[in-house]
């Protein structure tokens, strides 16, 4: 199993198709399915993005003296086959919301929708 992918032998509730058409019914009740947001959650900014096929939050990198290059870094990725989270990417400690998580935020409101430009 490659690191970041949720074993086949969870339960039906905790499959990523399942976790993702959570997320899908959340951005379609806002009206958000197949948009980019660019949110503030606990003072970090984040760009979200949820499709059918996949939930995506981008945390955006405030710090200027860092390279252009270097915007941001994925922290999690939602598609039918795999829930990776930023945990999971790094080798290093990491306190980025989990899938359940963003679940729980987007649902309940817990941000700001940011509405400057990229």
């Amino acid at each position: 199993m490659e690191a970041g992918n949720i074993p086949f032998e969870f339960t039906a509730e905790k499959r990523p198709l399942n976790i993702l058409r959570q997320f899908v019914s959340v951005f379609a009740n806002k009206g958000w399915l197949d948009q980019t947001l660019r949110i503030k959650r606990r003072d970090r900014k984040y760009s979200i993005f949820c499709s059918n096929r996949e939930f995506i939050a981008y945390r955006i990198n405030d710090d200027w003296g860092i390279s252009p290059g270097i915007p941001g870094w994925p922290v999690c990725i939602i598609d039918h086959n795999q829930i990776i989270e930023d945990s999971e990417m790094s080798e290093l400690a990491s306190n980025e919301p989990s899938a359940h998580d963003w679940l729980h935020c987007l649902a309940n409101g817990d941000f700001e929708v940011i509405l400057e430009p990229y």
